[in-house]
């Protein structure tokens, strides 16, 4: 990975798990543990998109952070729009950013 790749990366996981930002956010599906990039859609509606659409870095990136604590799933357990599987919210495990 260059480091205009990682350092790519990082930028946009410290972007969407800040608490600052609500829109996007990363997001943990309860249904089967995969990562997706939640976002509002406009009028009222809210969408996700799977990690996996995204460079595969990127999944490779958040699996290592979430293993080794730096992620860790917060909040109540919710759903983008009715018939959408259930999600939870991921943030870094401290006040810090992410390393």
């Amino acid at each position: 990975m260059t480091d205009n790749a990682f350092d790519e990366i990082m930028d946009n996981l410290r972007h969407w798990t800040s608490e600052e930002i609500h829109s996007p956010s990363l997001l943990m599906s309860l249904d089967d543990g995969s990562f997706h990039l939640g976002y509002y859609a406009g009028m009222g509606n809210s969408d996700s998109s799977p990690i996996d659409n995204f460079s595969p870095l990127y999944r490779t990136k958040i699996n290592q952070l979430y293993r080794e604590g730096q992620l860790e799933v917060t909040g109540r357990a919710f759903s983008l729009y009715p018939g959408s599987g259930r999600f939870r919210k991921l943030v870094p495990e401290s006040v810090t950013s992410i390393a």
